[in-house]
């Protein structure tokens, strides 16, 4: 975990460490102390902007929203695109022209979204996103 107290970390990485925590913290033995840590993470998770969290997450070419349950309300690609033209137009305070379009060929992983174009990235998000820039011009500012 030492990973997100430095200054590469990715916000996709600060949900890696949410997850091993919970894990850890629900397989404690003392029951008692798992649960108030629990309880702890789930008062931070709350105050942190979570859409942009989900947003980190669902950008990420290798996870999109395969990471994601389905039976869980407002946890879809609709309701999270709503999520990207608002960090879209309050970081450029311009209207998005393209963002969706640019999101559903991400989605279905039409060129240069697909498979073979981003496992040549490996893990390098941000390197990935720098090469897709010039397709996807919205989009790219918002996952970069």
């Amino acid at each position: 975990m030492d990973i997100l107290q430095c200054d590469k970390a990715r916000l996709h990485e600060v949900l890696h460490g949410f997850g091993y925590f919970i894990k850890f913290w629900k397989d404690y033995d003392n029951l008692e102390l798992g649960e108030k840590m629990l309880n702890r993470l789930q008062t931070r998770w709350q105050s942190w902007e979570q859409p942009l969290l989900l947003l980190s997450w669902l950008l990420h070419p290798k996870y999109k929203m395969s990471k994601f349950k389905e039976n869980i309300q407002n946890l879809n690609h609709v309701y999270l695109s709503k999520w990207l033209i608002y960090y879209y137009e309050a970081w450029t305070n311009s209207k998005s022209k393209s963002i969706l379009r640019e999101y559903d060929n991400f989605r279905t992983k039409i060129y240069p979204f697909d498979d073979q174009t981003t496992n040549q990235f490996e893990d390098d998000v941000l390197k990935y996103w720098g090469f897709i820039l010039p397709l996807a011009k919205e989009l790219g500012y918002v996952a970069q």
